[in-house]
């Protein structure tokens, strides 16, 4: 269809005449409302980036730092926060950080803080342990846990 007749077309449909390909031959135009593919494409954008926040706001590691000589009640406090967390959806991070005044020896730091983690994740009910305990050098030992996603 010669370009006249095809603005013509468009004219009296009121719509716009869109060029889809400009490189074949001859180029491709299509009659449409523009205004309603402008829409769409930026309501897909607004779709996409929403996802993308809802993963990003999915996968926050939330970490809660304590020492080897930490106090029960002082634990409870830690447990506590980690609960809020969890709930929220949530990864928590504990992180166990030996000093050299706590009377800890090197040797046995894996195993006091193993305890601990241990202790931890028995006063969390109905969680994931996503990386085990482990010693991080010498002086701090980490655990990831989550909640399980439920089916």
């Amino acid at each position: 269809m010669a370009l006249e007749e095809a603005m013509a077309a468009a004219k009296a449909a009121g719509m716009d005449l869109v060029e889809v390909n400009g490189n074949a031959s001859p180029p491709v135009c299509r009659i449409l409302d523009y205004e309603r593919v402008r829409y769409d494409i930026r309501k897909r954008a607004k779709e996409q980036k929403k996802a993308v926040s809802a993963a990003q706001k999915r996968d926050v590691i939330k970490e809660l730092r304590l020492t080897a000589k930490i106090d029960v009640h002082d634990l409870n406090v830690k447990i506590n926060g980690a609960k809020k967390f969890l709930d929220a959806g949530n990864r928590v991070t504990f992180r166990i950080m030996f000093k050299n005044s706590d009377g800890i020896a090197q040797d046995k730091r894996a195993t006091r803080g193993a305890e601990i983690m241990d202790n931890i994740i028995s006063m969390l009910e109905d969680v994931e342990v996503v990386l085990k305990p482990k010693m991080v050098g010498a002086n701090h030992m980490t655990c990831s846990l989550k909640r399980p996603t439920k089916k």
